[in-house]
């Protein structure tokens, strides 16, 4: 399956991507398909002492341990309990294995990148450089997520803590 089409149509080239939507409080987010390895439902989270506040622990994936981020404590929303439709996704990036909590996942959406709309230059609880940019889908706001950023940010804090 090819999850990037690239066209040409009159004098501009235009690049379709695809990408995982899901709800945290009542937002919606997308993040680049090729980079989730799998959505799975929430196993026992084995806290790291001394971690940031956005990481909850760690879990053993098939005997891959993979640290647990917390999207809403990255973002500075409100606390939720887990519930039956929290989920995690499996991400690869910059060579690590992430997963990140979501409240739920939604669907899956293509974007042509070139009517994806920057960040607004407006104060916002996500820090402007984790945002890829904003879609519209069928009267649908959805915040694309720059997952490669937010991975170095998250590791940049990691490695202050030490």
């Amino acid at each position: 399956m090819k999850d990037t089409e690239t066209s040409s149509l009159g004098s501009g080239v235009s690049e379709v991507k695809q990408f995982v939507c899901f709800k945290l409080s009542n937002e919606e987010y997308g993040i680049d398909i090729q980079l989730i390895q799998e959505v799975i439902k929430c196993p026992k989270i084995t806290t790291i002492p001394q971690m940031p506040e956005f990481c909850l622990g760690v879990i053993n994936n098939r005997g891959s341990i993979i640290p647990v981020f917390d999207l809403r404590k990255q973002f500075h929303l409100s606390d939720r309990s887990f519930t039956a439709d929290t989920r995690l996704l499996v991400a690869s990036v910059d060579d690590a294995v992430i997963s990140l909590v979501v409240d739920k996942v939604l669907d899956n959406v293509k974007f042509d990148m070139s009517q994806v709309d920057p960040a607004p230059a407006v104060k916002m609880n996500i820090d402007r450089e984790y945002i890829q940019g904003l879609g519209e889908l069928q009267g649908r706001m959805i915040v694309i997520l720059n997952l490669e950023k937010m991975h170095a940010c998250i590791m940049d804090e990691i490695v202050s803590r030490r």
